[in-house]
């Protein structure tokens, strides 16, 4: 009694599969697309956040190059002031005390101390922005994966006009 039951499954599913497989197959088999405006829309979208991100992007930059060169400025001008400085300093080991030419150089000395002092204010003034400026890493992400999946919807779009071609 046993082995007619399995036998009348076995039947039941072998015809089952014989129904079945024929179906599944003509639905899953692939067809040819009609046109691919699907994926160009998706391209479409991907590149204009592309975009987006880009110009987000550019901006930052933008703005730390700006902070970079504000620093590299004030740096310059902290240097040329202490080399002056130097400079002042070795024509008054040269120069009499007693003339003319040392007061001069002592008061010319006074007003260079002060203009470095400026400059170095405004050095550690330029330096604050720029230290506490960072990339904002989100966006860096964002950019990452918009490429991705840019390149991977382009990549379909090729594939649907080789197909649409051939």
């Amino acid at each position: 009694m046993s082995s007619r039951l399995v036998a009348r499954s076995c039947l039941v599913a072998v015809t089952a599969l014989a129904v079945l497989l024929p179906a599944h197959a003509a639905s899953a088999a692939p067809t040819a697309p009609k046109n691919c405006n699907a994926y160009q829309k998706t391209v479409n979208r991907h590149q204009a956040t592309m975009d987006d991100l880009d110009e987000r992007h550019a901006a930052e930059r933008a703005e730390l190059d700006r902070l970079s060169g504000d620093l590299q400025e004030a740096t310059g001008e902290a240097d040329f002031y202490a080399d002056e400085l130097l400079d002042v300093g070795e024509s008054l080991g040269l120069a009499e005390p007693d003339s003319p030419e040392y007061a001069r150089l002592l008061k010319e000395r006074e007003e260079l101390n002060g203009k470095l002092a400026q400059a170095r204010a405004k050095e550690r003034a330029a330096y604050g922005p720029y230290r506490d400026f960072e990339l904002d890493r989100e966006l860096a992400a964002d950019r990452a994966k918009t490429q991705r999946l840019l390149k991977t919807a382009q990549t379909r779009l090729r594939n649907c006009q080789n197909q649409l071609a051939s």
